[in-house]
């Protein structure tokens, strides 16, 4: 079946759902109603968190910040307009910087191969792939965190990546 098909059939059966409560809440005498939040519903996520750098002399990544985006609910309106349904990480990480820390800013993480996370940031001067997964190791959870920066042809400078271990 099609994506465009798929996507049609999909917002049809939301408007019919949408169409069918309304009809059994008019029934009861129903205006309104609660709900529990949708991330109460996802379970947790272990690579969440602050994660600091166990090498505090780094002149690379010293922080990351893990989020997620729980996306366990697909909710239509009247028209069958649908959102949700996708969950993925948020990564923000900090690189080492004086006087404070350099953050750079929020991304979506893509799950790579293997249980990886993978975000991306382009700056004018280079784009930075930061890849991310956890470990455990004699009962302690450590992030892993590998970051491959390529410099712009325009910089001169040579590529480079560095492979730390973080801990909460």
């Amino acid at each position: 079946m099609s994506t465009r098909r798929n996507a049609s059939v999909l917002r049809h059966l939301c408007r019919l759902v949408a169409t069918l409560m309304a009809a059994a809440l008019a029934t009861v005498g129903v205006t309104a109603a609660t709900t529990t939040s949708a991330s109460a519903l996802c379970a947790a996520q272990p690579m969440v968190g602050d994660w600091r750098n166990t090498n505090t002399a780094t002149r690379s990544t010293t922080r990351v910040v893990v989020g997620f985006h729980c996306g366990d609910q697909i909710l239509c309106d009247e028209n069958g307009n649908c959102t949700g349904g996708q969950s993925y990480f948020t990564l923000r990480p900090f690189g080492s910087c004086s006087p404070t820390d350099c953050d750079w800013g929020t991304r979506r993480a893509y799950e790579m191969s293997d249980s990886w996370q993978r975000a991306t940031y382009s700056y004018s001067w280079a784009t930075k792939a930061v890849w991310v997964k956890t470990y455990t190791y004699s009962g302690r959870l450590y992030l892993r965190v590998w970051v491959h920066t390529d410099f712009t042809a325009a910089d001169w400078r040579t590529d480079y990546t560095t492979d730390e271990w973080f801990l909460k």
